[in-house]
């Protein structure tokens, strides 16, 4: 069976608005982290250093593999724990609804991870996006 996260936020922002907030260094590290980067191009980078709960470093690294009139990103994903060979892939979608604009984010590809860890993994990774999505909503929001 197919694993996939979907989550969907509406925001009070333009779509330009909204992509700035994705690729933009500055404006990632005001509802994500400092330390996130995700290049708006085909062939960028995406990295996130972060901690675990243990107070390990810990790094998700990948490759943006396509991009669609600053509405749409996907790129690869892959923490440096995970079996060499596993990644996922995590896309944005911007819809523009009148005055405000849906942003749909998708991380799928979860079978790629061995079954031992997948459950634990989409567990912590639901309530990650849900926590990093509100925070992009009350940001754009303001």
């Amino acid at each position: 069976m197919k694993e996939i996260i979907e989550q969907s936020i509406e925001v009070k922002a333009t779509a330009g608005e909204v992509w700035h907030a994705l690729t933009d260094k500055d404006e990632l590290e005001n509802w994500w982290s400092e330390d996130v980067t995700l290049e708006g191009r085909v062939g960028g980078k995406f990295q996130e250093h972060w901690e675990d709960d243990e107070g390990k470093a810990q790094l998700a690294s990948g490759k943006v593999i396509e991009v669609k009139d600053k509405k749409f990103i996907s790129f690869t994903w892959r923490e440096k724990d995970w079996p060499q060979a596993a990644q996922t892939l995590c896309s944005f979608a911007i819809e523009t609804l009148g005055a405000k604009c849906k942003l749909t984010m998708k991380h799928e590809g979860w079978e790629a991870l061995p079954e031992s860890l997948r459950k634990s993994l989409l567990k912590e990774f639901k309530i990650g996006w849900t926590y990093h999505l509100k925070e992009l909503k009350a940001y754009l929001d303001e």
